[in-house]
This record gives C-alpha cells, structure tokens and sequence, in this order.
C-alpha cells in the first residue's frame, strides 16, 4: 500500500507543478490490470520436461499477477509536450508486473518507475517532430509483432514529413549502458548505441516501410558475458565493439479488399568472430478477410537457424531480447495478460504456419479469437546431439526455446473479451501446446502444456 500511495503523491507532485504554470494541460489516463492465471507443465527450470517438471514444481501452478500503469501528459501546446508514466514494480522484476505476495506484507511493490519519460516537440516553423527520453520503439512489422524491438528504449526520435503520403524516421537509441561515476571501475566500450532510419510510404491501397538499423554492441564487462543471443553469438568477441546492423521491410496491400496481405524481410548480423559472429534472415507473408462479422487470418514465418558445421550462430538477431513476436500465446509472445510462461520473443530458428478467425461475436460486447498454429525448428540437430556446440548454447539448449529440426509443436489459442463497462473489461484465454520434441535428440521426453488466464483491465 506504502508504493501505490507513493505512486498518487507523485502524480500530486505533477498536478501541483502543472497547476503552478498555468500554460500547461495535463491529461491523465492510464490502465490497471489484474490476472489470475493456472499453468501446467510452464513454470520453472525443468518446463515441460516429463521426467522433472514436478521436482521444480513446473506443474499445476497457479499465479495472480497485477499492474497499474498512470500516464501524465503535460502539453504547453500543439508544438510542446511530454509524457511521464508511473508504474509500481516489484524491485527489478522485468516483467513490469508484480505476483500478489511477491513483495510480502505491504506491498504492492518495492519502489515506483518512471517506465516512460520523454518530451514531444517540434522545431518552430516546421512539421518535424522530435521524441527524447525513455520511449516505446518498435521496429516496423505487418504481419506479426516485431521480432526485433517492440520495447521501452532510451534515445530520440526524430520524424520528417514530406507530404501526406511519405515521411522519414531517423534515430539514435541506447538499448544499453554501464553507469560510469566516481569509485566504482569502469570498463571501456560497454554501451549499446544504435542509429535508426524508417522511410513511410502510403497510398489507397499501400504502405511500405523499409527500414534499417546499425549500432555498436561494446564488449565491455556487463555487456560481453558469454550466451549472449540477443545481438551476439555463442561466445564474446576479441574486439572490443561489435558492429551489429538489421535491414528490413514490410508491406501491407489492401487493392482487394476487403482482402489485406502483409509481408515483411528483416536480415541481420554482426562483424564478430568465430563463436560470437551471427547472421540470419526472416520472412513473414499474411492474408485476412476483413468482414462485416468475422476475420479469418492466415499467415506464415520462417527464420534461419543454425548449420551443423560452424561455430557462429545463424539466427536472427534481437536487441536486447526486445522483441514480441505473438504466433502464440505458450510458446511465443502473444496475448501475455501479465502472464509470462516460455516467453519467446524472437522466431529465431523457427518456421511455422497459423490458421485463424478473430472479431466473430455470438452475444452483444463479448467478442471471440481462435487461432491454430504449427511451429517447426530450423536449428540442426547437431548443435545439441555433439556436446561441445551444445556446451555453447547454456540454457538455450532446451527444446522451449531452441527447436531443431526434428522438434515441432502444435498450439491452440481461444481468446475471449467482454466488455463489463466502457472502460472494464473482462478477458478469458485458453491455450494449449502440444510438443513433438525428439527424444533421440534431447534424451528425455517431454509434456504438453496449458495456461487458463482470467484477466481484468481498467483503461482511463
């Protein structure tokens, strides 16, 4: 209770600021969840493992999570603003949500967050924007969630209209730093910096995005630990900065509507060396029917993985594990309702195929999604089947979050929403995923999973 009054006498603090420059608007809105969630076979270090999953009480668990988000916009004008968003976390979870009793007796969390903090203005006598401070940054992504970035970063933003039609984003972000300050050791080149460029194409029936990124990755201590797979290799680098880049594009075609395709190419790597050098590429293609009553959807991904007779990996790089790739709600990173559980949020070594229908409605305010999906790994077996690559991978190594190609799974997801009031509402998700992971692979069998989420958002 100390944290969430801590949370209203800081939102105080900012009213009374606000009310003391009379100039300024401020705005409140925000959104408070609430989740009840049963998993079986998810949690813990053994998931899904047949054999072990009950030494680590992987099954039947049960969890009620909670988060409370406050947005405070403080706008001088059409040409000046900024937004501060308060969040009450339970110490450096990463999750941005607390597990009631995760904090004890007087929680609900051991300190409040400035999650966003950034100033929105516009150089006088133009119509470029400027965006700095602690942001949401997403890379461009049509048919899925992005599985590069679609997360909070710290850095500016700058967008260039050329006309109504075309524009151009330019960017530097700074995923990652070390704090350098007096008696504590500092190491040499240990940030991340990442330089950002997106050109917006529109017109009836098209938008296209290309897009690219490219940064240094600093091997300096914090940032250089072995296993790295979000923009690293399996080992460190002898360098001592890394180039780490991406190029992309996605498109979205809606010239037969009600028809809508997507499609999207992202290709990255980095300059490392042995061990710490990767490269791969993903595609993504998706078409729906939007009509008066249903939307059915399919669309499909295949991302790179690893060969089976080098050192260096050949998945897609991530920033930070920044992305939220949503093929599923178990095994990827779809329709979480403050309910992590593998938590992939890359399709790095995977293909797969998904068969949907959403927005179908039998009872006024209560609307219906259903989805199939098909996941296959691309990953050669003999990274896990020879000991030394499968020393390399760490924790990685583990058919949840590293699908060869002899493992598959199948999910299933129903996700219901009603809506009790015009701002509550109420949502149901149901998912179970089916393994097919190889047992002359991994030498051990494994289970089926399921998660049942009862979730309450209030958005104002």
């Amino acid at each position: 209770m100390k944290k969430l009054i801590t949370l209203l006498l800081a939102g105080g603090m900012i009213f009374s600021c606000a009310n003391n420059a009379s100039a300024v608007d401020v705005k409140v809105s925000g959104d408070w969840q609430a989740s009840f969630t049963f998993v079986d076979n998810l949690f813990g270090r053994n998931a899904l493992n047949k054999h072990r999953s009950q030494e680590d009480g992987s099954t039947g668990t049960f969890n009620a999570a909670q988060r409370v988000r406050v947005n405070f916009d403080l706008t001088a004008g059409e040409a000046l603003g900024g937004r501060v968003q308060l969040q009450a976390t339970a110490g450096n979870d990463a999750a941005n949500y607390y597990s009631w009793g995760q904090a004890g007796v007087g929680g609900p969390g051991e300190r409040v967050t400035a999650r966003l903090a950034y100033l929105d203005w516009m150089i006088p006598n133009t119509d470029v924007q400027v965006r700095m401070g602690r942001q949401v940054v997403s890379t461009p992504s049509y048919t899925f969630s992005s599985p590069v970035l679609d997360e909070v970063s710290d850095g500016i933003m700058v967008s260039v209209p050329f006309s109504e039609t075309a524009g151009i984003t330019v960017g530097w972000l700074r995923p990652h730093a070390e704090l350098n300050k007096w008696g504590v050791q500092h190491y040499a080149h240990n940030n991340v910096d990442l330089a950002y460029l997106a050109v917006d194409m529109t017109s009836d029936n098209l938008k296209l995005t290309p897009w690219g990124m490219i940064g240094l990755h600093g091997n300096g201590d914090g940032v250089r630990e072995p296993g790295n797979m979000d923009m690293m290799g399996y080992g460190s680098s002898t360098d001592s900065r890394t180039t780490v880049y991406w190029a992309g594009i996605g498109a979205e075609l809606g010239v037969f509507s009600p028809f809508k395709i997507t499609g999207d190419f992202i290709y990255s790597g980095n300059d490392a060396d042995h061990a710490a050098e990767r490269k791969g590429w993903y595609a993504a293609l998706g078409a729906e029917v939007d009509t008066d009553t249903i939307t059915p959807f399919v669309r499909g991904w295949y991302a790179t993985g690893d060969d089976a007779d080098s050192e260096e990996s050949g998945r897609m790089l991530s920033v930070d594990n920044g992305g939220t790739f949503d093929a599923s709600s178990i095994y990827f990173d779809g329709n979480s309702l403050l309910a992590a559980t593998i938590d992939n949020r890359s399709p790095a070594g995977t293909w797969g195929v998904q068969l949907g229908v959403k927005d179908f409605t039998f009872v006024e305010d209560l609307n219906h999604a259903l989805s199939v999906s098909y996941i296959k790994g691309t990953n050669n077996t003999n990274r896990i089947t020879n000991g030394i690559l499968r020393a390399q991978l760490g924790d990685l190594a583990n058919p949840a979050t590293y699908m060869t190609t002899r493992d598959s799974a199948w999910e299933i997801d129903f996700l219901s929403s009603y809506k009790l009031y015009q701002n509550l509402s109420a949502n149901l998700l149901l998912a179970y995923l089916i393994t097919d992971f190889d047992k002359n692979v991994w030498g051990v069998d494994y289970e089926n999973g399921f998660r049942g989420t009862l979730n309450f958002t209030y958005a104002f």
